[in-house]
């Protein structure tokens, strides 16, 4: 069989595509480089190359993930021109869908280290889209918020609290409209009507 060469960014990108596959199928406990390489018809010794360890490799999937998270808001805030308002309840509402992660979320829960490391990654990944929505929000007089950059990162950093367990409905709808009351006030909104 002849040898196929990929580029380093092109199989760095495989070895991601193919943990991810397996984190989401198996969950990041039960799946071990050998699944990976397995997966790709490639030695292990290729894996480990591009990677120092699977964790490397979880934290390689969080980082795609945030991206997507990113992508998806920003779409949300530059498709939407109505209320700043109403764009922040679309945003305190949006939850992707965690069946898409299958095994991946319920196996990481327990491991402080990585929860830390994805709500590090979505805090940095959303920054500057709420930064935008504060930003747009003065403008438009919805509210008077003297330190955007600052205040985004107090309310990411006090939504991390709010996050969705598996196997348990934290974050339902009474939970949702007081994460956006308690923000609002944050953002020092007008009391609305």
């Amino acid at each position: 069989m002849a040898r196929i060469t990929k580029s380093v960014p092109e199989r760095r990108q495989e070895i991601i595509d193919a943990a991810r596959a397996l984190f989401i199928e198996k969950g990041f406990d039960k799946t071990q480089v050998s699944d990976i390489s397995k997966r790709m018809n490639v030695a292990q010794g290729l894996v480990y190359h591009y990677f120092k360890s699977k964790t490397e490799m979880l934290y390689a999937v969080i980082d795609e993930l945030a991206e997507e998270y990113r992508k998806t808001m920003e779409g949300i805030l530059n498709g939407n021109n109505g209320k700043t308002v109403e764009l922040l309840n679309i945003i305190c509402e949006y939850r992707p869908d965690m069946d898409s992660y299958g095994e991946l979320i319920p196996s990481i829960c327990g491991d402080s280290a990585i929860v830390g490391y994805c709500l590090n990654k979505m805090t940095a990944a959303s920054v500057p889209l709420l930064v935008a929505l504060i930003e747009r929000g003065n403008a438009d007089g919805s509210w008077q918020c003297e330190y955007p950059e600052e205040t985004a990162l107090f309310i990411l950093q006090g939504i991390g609290g709010f996050f969705e367990r598996p196997g348990q409905r934290v974050f339902d709808t009474e939970k949702k409209q007081a994460l956006t009351s308690i923000i609002l006030r944050v953002l020092a909104a007008p009391a609305q009507k």
